[in-house]
């Protein structure tokens, strides 16, 4: 992975890729990007037309199980390495492989990063600025490590350490393809079976298998400017243009429609252009336990009163047999695609607000969930705003605190990104909140059960259990009780 003398690497991968087949179009090159935190990045150095071949790549100089085991003795190592999930597999080939000085792949590996920003390395108090950003669960550290332990640690694999393990597996989550499996290739290689495990992945009709593309790695991304794609229909991988590309233009893959926060979790970067499909999640759990624990504060000082524990976990039930009921529910921003909350999560909270008549009547197939304008009540808009604006408080900041914040130059590279991340995300609460505020739907079938806060009273007045116990009190003096 990446040493010193950055010209002098990328020279020799140039050269390496030359002699491993790769045919790069001699209208490209690759640039130097490290002076605003990019690395490497190819640009068109003359104009290119729509669907023209960048470059392509020989299917045996990907880096993958198929194309490494054949190298490899059979022996314990050998039956290791095809019992393994296919990102680990890969990890040990590669860190295998960046240990031995005549490797075929090394000057491929000598232009791989070194230093990443995915969240697997940040720190504990990183990691605080993310606030309550989901995407801190979902780094997955600590079973990694346990992976590491159980499959690669026994290999003996020479100067491994578990940084090590982290860096080639970010590596592998940030740059590693899926490309199709062809079923003769297990002839070529010898491992045949390995698509009865998990080295190859079945994705629908099309088997895949995990892969390191040298080049084809090397493009950025970008949602708004991506202008070529991975081509896999030929003998050859083909990188292709998808639009005309203009001399000087960089040459952008697409990681598709990822929200920001998985942005930074695999790739350690952030940008605005993903903005667009920024997500916040609001759990299943969370939701119940408002719904169970006391009323429910509503807007205008009206309350929901809660539904016991039975009474929640039966209307959970028929959730999960109409198909509604998941862990948790990605609220999005409103777009042409669709809006903010999901059919789901609407039915999931009609569900519990229905009267009892009609959540019989769908319990005994009676009746069924009706479409999206009717399940969009007055009552389901008020409890979700209510929900959803439990779900904003969790985060230390507001959005304009954030906004703020964002405008100091002496914010830290790492903290500036998880601001974007975490700003992103409320700025989806808040749309999402606006959208459920403004449903009309009628609240024929929702259950009883609202009531209003208790009014303080009125200046010079008693509360009315007081002035009904200094009553009681008078009457007595009165004689009227005895």
């Amino acid at each position: 992975m990446e040493t010193d003398g950055f010209q002098a690497t990328t020279d020799a991968f140039i050269s390496w890729l030359s002699d491993a087949g790769v045919r790069i179009n001699p209208k490209i090159r690759i640039e130097d990007f490290r002076s605003d935190g990019r690395g490497r990045g190819v640009v068109a150095a003359a104009d290119l037309a729509e669907d023209e071949v960048i470059f392509s790549i020989p299917r045996t100089s990907a880096l993958n199980i198929n194309n490494s085991l054949a190298g490899i003795d059979a022996g314990s190592s050998r039956d290791a390495l095809l019992n393994m999930p296919s990102w680990l597999a890969l990890t040990a080939l590669i860190i295998s492989e960046s240990q031995q000085s005549n490797s075929k792949w090394a000057a491929y590996l000598a232009v791989l990063p070194r230093q990443l920003d995915t969240l697997t390395f940040w720190s504990e108090l990183e990691l605080t600025e993310l606030q309550a950003s989901t995407v801190v669960k979902k780094i997955g550290k600590a079973g990694a490590e346990a992976m590491f332990s159980q499959h690669l640690l026994p290999l003996g694999l020479g100067e491994s350490s578990t940084d090590l393990f982290h860096r080639v597996a970010s590596i592998i989550m940030a740059y590693a393809f899926d490309i199709p499996y062809e079923a003769d290739s297990e002839q070529q290689t010898g491992t045949a079976g390995a698509e009865d495990d998990e080295l190859v992945s079945d994705n629908g009709d099309e088997k895949t298998i995990l892969s390191m593309i040298p080049l084809a790695d090397m493009l950025n991304a970008d949602a708004d400017r991506n202008n070529a794609r991975l081509c896999c229909d030929n003998e050859d991988l083909e990188m292709r243009t998808i639009k005309p590309i203009s001399k000087g233009e960089e040459i952008f893959n697409d990681y598709g429609q990822l929200p920001r926060s998985d942005l930074l979790r695999r790739y350690g970067y952030v940008t605005d252009n993903y903005a667009p499909y920024d997500v916040a999640e609001i759990s299943t759990s969370s939701i119940m336990s408002a719904l169970t624990s006391g009323p429910l504060k509503l807007g205008e000082g009206q309350l929901l009163q809660p539904l016991s524990e039975m009474e929640a976990k039966r209307r959970l039930t028929l959730a999960e047999r109409e198909d509604v009921h998941d862990d948790s529910y990605d609220l999005i921003h409103p777009n042409t695609e669709g809006p903010a909350i999901p059919d789901e999560l609407l039915a999931l909270i009609y569900l519990q607000l229905l009267d009892e008549e009609s959540l019989r009547a769908i319990e005994t197939s009676q009746s069924s969930l009706p479409s999206r304008s009717k399940l969009a009540t007055e009552l389901v808009g008020q409890v979700l705003a209510a929900l959803i604006q439990l779900r904003e408080k969790e985060y230390a900041t507001s959005i304009e605190e954030d906004e703020n914040l964002l405008q100091t130059e002496s914010v830290p590279y790492r903290t500036k990104m998880a601001m974007q991340v975490r700003l992103g995300e409320k700025r989806v609460l808040r749309a999402a909140i606006q959208e459920a505020s403004s449903f009309t739907g009628s609240n024929k079938r929702m259950r009883t059960g609202q009531g209003s806060e208790p009014q303080p009273p009125a200046q010079g007045s008693l509360p009315n259990g007081k002035r009904q116990a200094e009553d009681t009190l008078k009457a007595k003096k009165k004689g009227r009780y005895r």
